[in-house]
């Protein structure tokens, strides 16, 4: 139930170094800050004469710690604005705030940290840019990167409530707000609570503010937040199995996601390739203009995939880190793990963004099948010469959407009636894998007479195929052939014929 430890750390650079004998002495004295909650202890630091001999980059840094044990897990004092209260819940619960959205909780009800220590004197990026709710709203910057927010003392607690600014009020304030780990004080009395802090450009101010409710203390400075990490209830084992946990769940769902999404961009990207030579050879430009999108697409989703694996290495390395942590009796330990745990959650929230991101492309990039879908659909020369309705055939023009891997002709057509207002039919290619391409609008066309059915080429390979298909609710009744008075908003302004076959 100590209320100020010293947590001491010891730097240095010289590898064989005299010995040093170190002592701890505890003082104990009676000062009380809350009735029978705590008591304050002090830590010295004793070194003999040998420690002289270690250099002048050699030092022990000593860092107090205010401690609140016994109240941990107890119900919170504070009165709160109730809708300021339930719009924070709200987003908390919804939010992917690491361990938001997992758990059920109360906000500003129970307390959920033991203790607080100042790190830092820093201009922080989040105090700026990071409030969702509050006066700064307007310039809130987060929502679609880690998609947290600061909580503010002043919006939240009721103004009849409110009591003069001091570290300690900041810190019973904070203590209740889930995912918090760190709080801030600016200009002596703005306090607020948030998940991590990130240092910005600044002048050289100091934090030199004197708190409002204690002179004796330093609240900030006019642009700088004094911050302080907050530390979770005497649960450090468990609280960093948990947030490692977490990770590995995340971490299982990104790996699969990689996998799968560099499966896609590679069949895409290698049909994309065959496919381009083979029509370039032709003289095929609108199907050679449609491998390159979907190159170009494949691109995106590798660099995507890409971002997605780096952080899935980087949690992959806490988790081991994590894993290795023992004695959590030791303060230095207790810091170790809230550094990791820290580091953990601001990468599990960068890790839900990249996979949400991932998530996009891999649903453009795929499409269910869905039985007959494709009957509704009829080759492109149906509308144009029914005579060549069965050679292969391809399009050019306005495209929808992205290009689609891995899917049959019922699943093109199925994207394009998910697309009903501006789809009007797709373009299907089988080269090995599968490709299709919506059209919003067709332009051009290009049909091949040479791909003689029963043949030997034609049995050799027949798993490539390429057919443009409209519609036939678009375009029944209408013609798409050369439209050359401009009368028709249908007809094909370019229409080729060619004497071979595209493979």
């Amino acid at each position: 139930d100590s209320g100020l430890v010293s947590l001491l750390q010891f730097r240095s650079s010289v590898s064989s170094s005299p010995k040093v004998n170190v002592a701890l002495v505890c003082l104990h004295t009676s000062k009380l800050y809350l009735p029978s909650m705590m008591k304050t202890t002090t830590a010295l630091l004793l070194l003999s004469q040998a420690a002289a001999h270690l250099g002048v980059d050699d030092h022990m840094v000593a860092v107090p710690m205010t401690q609140y044990k016994r109240a941990c897990g107890l119900p919170s004092n504070l009165s709160v604005v109730p809708q300021m209260a339930s719009q924070m819940a709200a987003f908390l619960q919804g939010s992917k705030v690491p361990g938001a959205g997992i758990d059920e909780f109360t906000s500003f009800k129970t307390v959920h940290k033991d203790g607080f220590m100042a790190i830092d004197c820093v201009k922080d990026y989040m105090y700026y840019n990071g409030d969702k709710f509050g006066d700064n709203k307007h310039d809130y910057k987060l929502g679609a990167t880690s998609n947290v927010s600061i909580v503010h003392y002043d919006a939240f607690v009721a103004k009849e409530d409110q009591e003069p600014m001091t570290q300690k009020v900041c810190f019973e304030f904070c203590r209740t707000v889930p995912n918090m780990g760190f709080f801030g004080v600016v200009n002596g009395r703005g306090c607020y609570c948030t998940p991590y802090f990130e240092p910005m450009e600044s002048d050289s101010s100091s934090c030199d503010a004197v708190c409002e409710g204690d002179t004796t203390l330093m609240c900030g400075g006019k642009a700088k937040s004094s911050i302080f990490s907050m530390h979770m209830c005497a649960s450090t084992g468990a609280d960093l199995k948990e947030v490692s946990g977490k990770a590995g769940t995340l971490k299982a769902s990104m790996d699969a996601k990689h996998k799968k999404a560099t499966g896609l961009a590679k069949d895409m990207q290698d049909t994309g390739t065959t496919l381009q030579k083979a029509f370039g050879k032709v003289g095929d430009s609108g199907a050679t203009g449609l491998m390159q999108d979907a190159k170009v697409f494949a691109g995106e989703m590798e660099k995507q995939a890409k971002a997605v694996k780096a952080i899935t290495d980087k949690l992959g390395g806490l988790i081991k880190e994590a894993k290795g942590m023992t004695k959590f009796e030791d303060p230095a330990v207790v810091t170790k793990a809230e550094g990791n745990m820290e580091a953990t959650e601001e990468t599990i929230a960068e890790g839900v963004a990249a996979e949400d991101a991932l998530d996009k492309l891999i649903e453009l990039a795929e499409e269910a099948s869905v039985a007959d879908a494709a009957k509704q659909y009829y080759p492109v020369m149906y509308f144009v010469d029914k005579k060549y309705e069965s050679v292969p055939s391809t399009c050019g023009g306005a495209t929808v959407e992205k290009p689609i891997v891995q899917s049959s002709k019922d699943g093109c057509a199925a994207a394009c009636d998910a697309s009903i207002h501006s789809c009007v039919g797709f373009q299907y290619f089988e080269s090995g894998s599968k490709l299709c391409f919506l059209f919003s609008k067709f332009q051009s066309a290009f049909y091949y007479t040479g791909c003689k059915k029963g043949s030997f080429l034609e049995t050799m390979k027949k798993e490539k195929e390429a057919t443009c298909y409209a519609k036939l609710s678009k375009f029944e009744g209408t013609s798409l052939k050369v439209d050359k008075s401009g009368k028709t908003d249908f007809g094909m302004k370019e229409v080729t014929k060619a004497d071979r076959c595209f493979y």
